[in-house]
């Protein structure tokens, strides 16, 4: 049995998706005797770090055609028309030049139809009569549920997605119900982050504070965040704000209101860091309208840390409102006294977190994902060992 698991960039990156995609190779590489190789249209994601501390996995880069280079100017035009996307799916189909490696039983696609190479992985894989199976990680709203892409969806034999929402949401694109899996994600992060160590390397001390993983940009709530800190401030004066992830230079002015000693960037850390910081946190906050699932809140509960979503329909459908964490809009006044409600009640946090942890342990595990996935997979009883 041979598998590709293919995406548009290689998943060596730091990201939510990018770990994901790693999750699913070491599964296919450690439990099961299946022949497996990345395959991807870039190697390389140049607006994302690179991610560290993962085992190594072979990843082929697809080389594009001459008619591929020639062609490419049109692609966005066509995609946006579905008139042509018919014309468009022949062009890309001719796009990349096909690899000399093992030949697929199975195609794992990681993206979306406005990624493009999904329409190249799927004539591959029906030029070899191979499974091909979609983890779209789509954004309601956002990305993911353009035409383009149901066009592609609609070509799957399996689907996995993250939530019951997105299955709806999928099916209102045409995909056949029976087709998708829904699959909670386990933590994607290391386990062995170390509180103390963050507050004595940052000098937080015993200071109460929120943590921000994420893009810095509206769907996250960044803005919303950072207006409603000085707020917070009245209440918790002594609070630190913690920041990490790409992005955000747009809302520098938003920090004039905030001392430098209520706040805490740390950029876009390393896997060890962003651990570290996990684990010293009070509260974890991702006030997000848009998420295809939302890992670092589970990430965040497998550290027993209380945690704030925002109206993203996907987050709200794991996180129970009052018992495994507080949900929250992106109005500054409104996500403010969530913060403070947690920030002023220890007994609180703890309590959120513990059944965050529960419920961590109980659906969001590995051995769920793995099944999950070798099942849409078709991996039989023979390979998966």
């Amino acid at each position: 049995m041979t598998v590709w698991v293919a995406s548009r960039f290689a998943p060596t990156y730091q990201g939510g998706l990018g770990a994901y995609t790693r999750q699913v190779i070491h599964g296919v590489q450690r439990k099961t005797h299946a022949d497996l190789t990345v395959v991807c249209a870039a190697a390389e994601m140049g607006s994302l770090p690179a991610a560290q501390g993962y085992d190594a996995f072979p990843v082929v880069e697809l080389e594009m055609t001459r008619f591929g280079r020639v062609s490419k100017p049109l692609w966005n035009r066509c995609a946006s028309k579905s008139s042509l996307h018919g014309f468009l799916e022949t062009i890309l189909h001719r796009a990349w030049q096909e690899p000399e490696i093992n030949k697929p039983n199975v195609i794992h696609y990681v993206g979306t139809g406005w990624d493009f190479f999904g329409f190249a992985m799927a004539k591959v894989a029906r030029n070899y009569r191979a499974r091909f199976v979609i983890t779209p990680a789509l954004h309601p709203g956002a990305w993911g549920n353009d035409r383009i892409d149901a066009r592609l969806y609609q070509q799957a034999d399996a689907i996995v997605c993250f939530t019951n929402s997105e299955s709806q949401f999928l099916q209102k694109l045409g995909v056949a119900a029976e087709k998708i899996s829904v699959c909670p994600l386990p933590p994607t992060c290391r386990a062995d982050g170390d509180g103390s160590r963050f507050r004595k390397k940052v000098g937080l001390n015993s200071h109460r504070c929120v943590l921000f993983v994420g893009r810095r940009d509206e769907g996250k709530g960044y803005p919303a965040l950072l207006r409603a800190w000085p707020l917070v401030l009245r209440a918790v004066p002594d609070a630190v704000l913690i920041l990490a992830g790409a992005g955000g230079d747009e809302y520098r002015e938003l920090f004039a209101g905030i001392p430098d000693h209520n706040i805490c960037d740390l950029g876009i850390p390393n896997e060890i860091e962003k651990a570290d910081a996990i684990a010293a946190c009070d509260v974890f906050c991702l006030p997000s309208a848009h998420e295809s699932f939302g890992i670092v809140y589970v990430d965040a509960w497998s550290y027993r840390k209380s945690v704030v979503c925002g109206t993203a329909p996907a987050c709200r459908e794991f996180i129970s409102d009052g018992k495994t964490g507080l949900w929250a809009n992106q109005v500054p006044e409104q996500l403010a006294e969530k913060l403070i409600t947690l920030l002023e009640n220890q007994a609180m946090r703890e309590t959120m977190g513990e059944a965050g942890k529960r419920e961590q342990v109980l659906r969001f595990n590995e051995d769920t994902f793995n099944r999950t996935h070798f099942d849409a997979l078709g991996l039989s009883n023979s390979e998966a060992g």
